[in-house]
C-alpha cells in the first residue's frame, strides 16, 4: 500500500500532521510518500491508494492550485474511476469545487469535481463547534476558517451536523463522502478525535484493523468529548 502526502510545507495548519502522524501508526507496512510543492503528484501513476491533502492557508491555496490545475482532467478522472481514496481536511476542500471567491469579488478557478463554490468572507473568521451523524455514528470536531462552502447536498455530504452548522451557514451538511473523495471542513487531527470515523476510512482502504493504535486511550477522549458535547451551556464559538 502507498500513500502520499501532499504539500505538507504548506498543509500544517491546525495540527491536521497528528492525522498524518496517526496514519503511520495505523498503516506500519505502508509506503509513505511526501510530495514536495516543485514535485510531480505520486498519484497520478495511479499506484497511490490514499493521497492526504491538509489544511492550508488562502494564500497557499492559489499556490497550490497552480500547482495541480496543469494535471485537472487527470484529477478528475482519478476522483471518478476510483483509482485512489482522496482525503482532504480544512480549506484543502474548497479545491474541490468550481471556483473560490476572493473577498474583492474576483475568482479563482478551482477543479471542478463537484458544482459548489466557496466565498471567502476575510477578516471574518467563522469559528464554531460541530456534532454531526456519519453513517450511524457520532463525528465530533471544530471548524474555524475564512470562507463557506455553498451547493453541497445530502447525496454527497459527509455528514449531517445537529451542532453547529455544516460548510455554510444555514446548512446542516458538512464534508462531501462521494465514491472515493472523502472531505472536511473539520480540523484535526479529525482521525485521532474520531475512532469510528478512522476505522471506517481503514476498512474502505481495505486495511480493517482489529484494535486502532492507542484505542483505550482514544475511546476515553471521545466518550469525555461526547459529554462535553451534551453540555447544556456548551458555547460553540
Amino acid at each position: 500500500m502507498k500513500v502520499e502526502i501532499l504539500y505538507p510545507e504548506l498543509c500544517c495548519l491546525y495540527g491536521d500532521k497528528g492525522n498524518t502522524l496517526f496514519l503511520r501508526r495505523c498503516l506500519p507496512e505502508a509506503e509513505f510518500i511526501t510530495t514536495t510543492l516543485n514535485d510531480t503528484p505520486a498519484f497520478l501513476s495511479g499506484e497511490v491508494d490514499l493521497c492526504y491533502l491538509a489544511s492550508m492557508s488562502e494564500q497557499s491555496q492559489e499556490l497550490i492550485l497552480s500547482r495541480l490545475m496543469p494535471y485537472k482532467e487527470a484529477i478528475l478522472s482519478m476522483m471518478r474511476e476510483g483509482k485512489c481514496l482522496f482525503l482532504l481536511t480544512g480549506p484543502a476542500m474548497e479545491l474541490l469545487g468550481s471556483y473560490i471567491q476572493r473577498e474583492d469579488g474576483s475568482r479563482v478557478e478551482a477543479l471542478g469535481a463537484y458544482d459548489i463554490y466557496s466565498v471567502r468572507q476575510a477578516p471574518n473568521r467563522f469559528n464554531t463547534l460541530v456534532r454531526a451523524d456519519f453513517r450511524g455514528t457520532t463525528l465530533l470536531g471544530y471548524t474555524s476558517r475564512f470562507a463557506h462552502t455553498f451547493g453541497i447536498t445530502e447525496d454527497i455530504a459527509l455528514a449531517k451536523t445537529d451542532i453547529g452548522c455544516g460548510c455554510c451557514e444555514g446548512s446542516v451538511w458538512e464534508g462531501i463522502c462521494d465514491g472515493n473523495v472523502v472531505a472536511s471542513y473539520l480540523l484535526g487531527p479529525l482521525l485521532v478525535l474520531n475512532p469510528d470515523f478512522s476505522r471506517w476510512l481503514l476498512e474502505r482502504l481495505g486495511r480493517p484493523c482489529d484494535t486502532l493504535p492507542f484505542e483505550d486511550d482514544l475511546r476515553r477522549a471521545y466518550e469525555q468529548q461526547l459529554k462535553e458535547f451534551q453540555r447544556p451551556d456548551l458555547e460553540l464559538n
